[in-house]
C-alpha cells in the first residue's frame, strides 16, 4: 500500500520522508485554515523541483477557484493537486481543462453518514477521493481520527482510488488499513515529534503500509 507523508516544509523533512521509502509528498500550499506546516510559493516551488521522480509530488491547497487554484499550480512543479476545500464541480472541471496532466484529488471530511453521500459526487471529476477529520479551525492535519465505518463504506461503493487520512499514527495504521481497505494512506502530525517529522516514526509508518 502507498503512503503520503503530507506538510512536508523543508529540504530536511524531504529527506526524513525519502529516505524513509514514501510514495508521494505533499506540501501544504495556498492555505486558507490553521496549519503549522503551511508554506508559502516560493518554498513550495524550491521544494517541489527536488522530488525525484518515481515519487508523486503533492500540492495541498484550501483555495476554492479555480483561477487561483491553476496559477498557483503553474508555479509549482507537482503531478497531483489535493483540493482540501469545499469547492464547486464547476471549478474542478475548470482545473481539469487547465492542467489535463495533473491528478486532482479531492477531500472529504468524515462527519456522519452524509459523506458517504457527498464522496459520491466526487466521482467522475476527481482521479481519487481522500478522508480525514476537520474541525472548526482545521480542514486537516487534526490529529483525531474519524469513524472509519463509514470510510470503509465509502471504499467499498468508490470506484475511484480512496486515501485514508485523519489521526493516523505508526500505532493505529495496521488497524486502520484492515478496517478501511484504502487504496493508500495519507499522515502529517501522526509522524511528527514537536511539529517536526521523526525519522523513526515516518520510517514506522511507511514499512507499515508497505506490508499491505
Amino acid at each position: 500500500m502507498k503512503a503520503k507523508i503530507c506538510g512536508i516544509n523543508s529540504l530536511s523533512e524531504m529527506k526524513i520522508a525519502l529516505d524513509s521509502g514514501a510514495d508521494a509528498i505533499g506540501f501544504l500550499v495556498g492555505i486558507t485554515h490553521l496549519a503549522e506546516d503551511k508554506i508559502d510559493i516560493p518554498t513550495a516551488c524550491e521544494l517541489s523541483k527536488r522530488v525525484p521522480p518515481f515519487v508523486s509530488s503533492v500540492a495541498v491547497t484550501h483555495l476554492q477557484t479555480a483561477m487561483d487554484i491553476i496559477s498557483l499550480l503553474k508555479q509549482l512543479k507537482v503531478d497531483t493537486v489535493q483540493l482540501h476545500n469545499d469547492i464547486d464541480l464547476t471549478e474542478i472541471v475548470k482545473i481539469r481543462k487547465a492542467l489535463p496532466y495533473l491528478k486532482i484529488i479531492k477531500s472529504v471530511s468524515i462527519t456522519g453518514k452524509e459523506s458517504v453521500l457527498i464522496a459520491r459526487k466526487y466521482v467522475g471529476y476527481a482521479d481519487g477521493i481522500i478522508l480525514d477529520s476537520r474541525t472548526k479551525e482545521r480542514l486537516g492535519g487534526t490529529g483525531i481520527t474519524h469513524d472509519w465505518s463509514i470510510s470503509r463504506t465509502i471504499v467499498e461503493e468508490s470506484p475511484i482510488p480512496v486515501i485514508l487520512a485523519g489521526g493516523l499514527t505508526p500505532d493505529n495504521l495496521r488497524e486502520a488499513i484492515e478496517t478501511v481497505h484504502p487504496y493508500a494512506v495519507d499522515v502529517n502530525s501522526g509522524v511528527e515529534t514537536k511539529q517536526k517529522k521523526d525519522l523513526e516514526k515516518v520510517k514506522q509508518f511507511v514499512q507499515i503500509a508497505h506490508c499491505f
